[in-house]
C-alpha cells in the first residue's frame, strides 16, 4: 500500500478489462484487443497460440520486454510507455527471439505487418477502450 498522496508503482496503465478496442495511430486506427495483465496470462502471451488475426492484438501490461520462443511465426512488437506513446515497433520478429524497451509500460503483439498497416512509429499515441459489447467471445 502507498503512503498517501503518493502514486502506487503498481497502478494500471488501462482499465483492468480483459478485452477492448486501441485506438491506434494517427489515423486513429481501431484494433480489437485481449489485455494479458495477470502474471501467467503475461508468460504465456501467444506461445503455441494462433496468431492474432489481421485488426486484432495482444495487449501485454505490465511489460518491457517480450519473447517469441514458442510462437507460431513472425509478430510485430509495439512497445509503449505509460503515457500511451509507442516508444519501440519492431516489425517481423521470427519465433526464437527477445525483444525490449526500457522505459515501456506495455507491449502490443501484432500480426506480423500490422504496425505498418496501422501506421505505429515511435510517438504516434495508444488508447485502450473497454469493450462494452455483451457476449463477445
Amino acid at each position: 500500500m502507498s503512503a498517501p498522496g503518493r502514486r502506487s508503482r503498481h497502478r494500471q496503465f488501462v482499465d483492468a478489462s480483459a478485452k477492448g478496442v486501441l485506438v491506434v495511430g494517427p489515423g486513429a486506427a481501431r484494433v480489437r484487443a485481449r489485455r494479458a495483465h495477470r502474471w501467467i496470462e503475461r508468460l504465456v502471451g501467444l506461445v503455441a497460440q494462433p496468431l492474432p488475426p489481421t485488426g486484432s492484438a495482444l495487449w501485454i501490461e505490465p511489460c518491457r520486454a517480450v519473447h517469441t520462443f514458442g510462437v507460431r511465426g513472425p509478430l510485430d512488437l509495439v512497445f509503449v510507455a505509460r503515457s500511451g506513446a509507442v516508444l519501440r515497433v519492431c516489425e517481423n520478429v521470427g519465433p526464437g527471439r527477445m525483444r525490449g524497451a526500457l522505459h515501456a509500460r506495455a507491449v502490443l503483439e501484432l500480426r506480423a505487418g500490422e504496425a505498418n498497416r496501422l501506421r505505429l512509429q515511435p510517438g504516434a499515441v495508444v488508447r485502450w477502450i473497454v469493450d462494452t459489447k455483451k457476449g463477445d467471445q
